[in-house]
């Protein structure tokens, strides 16, 4: 993943986290983001939007089963998952807790801040420990990718 300049995300999948954050505010919410990658480019087809079971404004956790259900699934698909959406109540950036758990889910880390979920920052940690960031490109449902 360390290579991955971007992530496109088609706008229905998009408003399907949109959504899914607005429902679960004043809290934190997270979606797991599969498809593919080719090229430096990460392609969404498929979110995924599971509770935060931590019920927090400042973190969020996936039930362990749920989270399972969710990698079998995207593996039954033939799909890969690519990338984490999150909220933080704060500017769009990792926070600390983040960053150690980017360590061990190498994947398109999207954040949002709840006061403006429609416009996320994408961040990957690359495996030297740098922050790099990933353009977020939301695209039209009628575009081809």
């Amino acid at each position: 993943m360390d290579d991955v300049d971007k992530i496109i995300i088609k706008e229905k999948l998009f408003l399907q986290l949109v959504e899914h954050a607005k429902n679960c505010l004043p809290n934190e919410s997270v979606s797991i983001i599969a498809g593919y990658i080719e090229d430096k480019i990460a392609y969404a087809e498929l979110v995924y939007t599971p509770e935060n079971i931590d019920k927090s404004i400042v973190t969020f956790t996936v039930d362990p089963l749920v989270l399972l259900d969710i990698y079998n699934a995207v593996e039954e698909k033939g799909k890969t998952v690519i990338g984490i959406f999150h909220t933080h109540p704060a500017p769009p950036q990792p926070s600390k807790t983040d960053m150690t758990y980017m360590e061990v889910n190498p994947y398109v880390w999207m954040i949002s801040s709840t006061n403006n979920i429609e416009n996320p920052s994408g961040f990957i940690l690359k495996s030297d420990g740098e922050l790099k960031e990933v353009e977020v490109s939301i695209i039209q449902d009628s575009l081809q990718v």
